[in-house]
């Protein structure tokens, strides 16, 4: 990583000096990649925004201590990943790990270095496999594929030996491995988003059943799931489809914003729609401007 610049030396004198913007200015270059940091961490939109408040809270009663040999990029990943941890381990396990869409527009570039691609490094089946990684090997696997850092700069922030994160590395590596993965977006899934937004608009449902597969999946955590067309046509009718929905992407997966509603995400499989999860989580809607 490289050292604290020039202009971060400014702003954090000030900030020492018990100067609050000066600290606001010297951490909001990094807020958003702390964001994305933690949402991979935890797989929550709600919980990664609580985890950031924490590491900004914890930046500012510990400035006095800040050494200057590192960047302040590295002091707020060690900060935050740190307190990523605390959270899991506070956390009952759960059987079935879950992730909440997250907007492609919010996510930094991706690190020349990074052993995964920006979009790789936010698909739903490689953050779900995430999840289920105990807290450090989540942290080395993330910290070295996913932001390109190296072994010695992850031992540095877990206060760890090279060893043991290699260790780690390896571990995590054959979990993510065993998972399926998600094909990249193509003009299939763009055409798809595009034909359902108008159908929708139209409240066209023999034409939105059209698209799916037969034995699509209609998942509305906490409520049941609906199986099959036929059952989703029935709910469809049940809702009906209009207004003025609005095309997005989530994870690498196109979605459909329903103002004051609901977020879809589709899953796309050939030509067809293979399921389609409904999120009403305020948070979750928040991320997407709802």
């Amino acid at each position: 990583m490289t050292p604290i610049t020039a202009d971060e030396r400014g702003l954090l004198a000030a900030a020492q000096a018990g100067d609050e913007r000066a600290f606001r200015s010297l951490v909001e270059p990094y807020r958003r990649a702390l964001d994305v940091h933690a949402y991979r961490m935890l797989g929550s939109i709600h919980d990664a925004e609580d985890v950031v408040q924490e590491t900004l809270l914890r930046a500012w009663s510990s400035l006095e201590r800040f050494e200057r040999r590192a960047s302040v990029k590295t002091w707020l990943y060690r900060i935050a990943t740190n307190a990523c941890i605390d959270e899991l381990e506070r956390r009952p396990r759960r059987p079935e790990p879950s992730v909440d869409p997250y907007p492609d527009d919010r996510v930094p570039d991706a690190d020349p270095a990074a052993h995964y691609a920006q979009r790789e490094g936010m698909e739903i089946a490689f953050l779900t496999a995430i999840q289920r990684l105990p807290a450090r090997q989540r942290a080395v696997l993330i910290l070295r594929d996913v932001l390109g850092w190296t072994g010695a700069e992850v031992a540095d922030l877990l206060d760890s030996t090279g060893t043991a994160v290699n260790s780690a590395l390896q571990r995590a590596r054959a979990t993510i491995e065993a998972e399926e993965r998600a094909v990249a977006p193509g003009a299939t899934q763009r055409e798809l988003l595009r034909r359902y937004v108008d159908l929708w608009e139209s409240a066209d449902i023999d034409g939105l059943v059209e698209l799916l597969r037969e034995d699509a999946v209609l998942t509305m955590p906490p409520e049941p799931s609906v199986h099959g067309s036929s059952a989703i046509r029935a709910f469809f009718a049940g809702v009906h489809p209009g207004g003025a929905p609005s095309e997005t992407w989530a994870n690498g997966r196109p979605a459909v914003i329903l103002r004051g509603h609901r977020l879809l995400v589709l899953d796309v499989e050939g030509d067809r729609i293979a399921a389609i999860h409904a999120y009403r989580d305020p948070a979750v809607l928040a991320a997407f401007g709802v």
